[in-house]
């Protein structure tokens, strides 16, 4: 673990640092132009509304490195929910895997911490295997299903 490294979940005064990271992380990611202020709008409607989730931060001497987005997702075949972790993207690439892998802890420690929550769950690309390869490392397995979706 990286001696300045600080995982802590994310206040609304991390808002503008978490709109600019999505801005970056779809262009980076999938090729995406997104709005800021459609994004910034985006990022505070999570602290406005608890079911929208929270967002998890990592800093390194101060300055923000890494963000991951969680969701609750309810499960009644297993009475509890879900943490689905949305997204975890880093911007230092030096470090990234300690950072990611801190993040994804954080996100596993907060879940443990829940009597109703019963397990975590997270998206990654199809075509992304590095990032399935490390997931597997952390413990994780793929499942039989997958994700469709219609976006307006």
């Amino acid at each position: 673990m990286l001696q300045n490294l600080a995982v802590r979940i994310a206040t609304r005064d991390d808002a503008k640092e978490i709109a600019k990271f999505n801005v970056v992380f779809a262009k980076e990611t999938v090729d995406k132009s997104l709005s800021m202020a459609l994004t910034t709008e985006g990022v505070h409607q999570v602290f406005a509304k608890f079911n929208n989730g929270f967002y998890i931060i990592a800093k390194l001497d101060d300055k923000v490195v890494g963000v991951a987005m969680i969701t609750r997702e309810w499960s009644d075949w297993c009475n509890g929910a879900f943490y689905c972790i949305q997204s975890i993207f880093v911007i230092h690439s030096e470090h990234e895997q300690s950072i990611h892998d801190a993040l994804f802890n954080k996100a596993r420690a907060l879940a443990k911490e829940h009597y109703d929550v019963c397990g975590i769950r997270l998206f990654v690309h199809k075509d992304d295997k590095e990032t399935q390869k490390s997931y597997e490392k952390l413990g994780l397995s793929k499942t039989k299903y997958r994700l469709f979706e219609e976006t307006f």
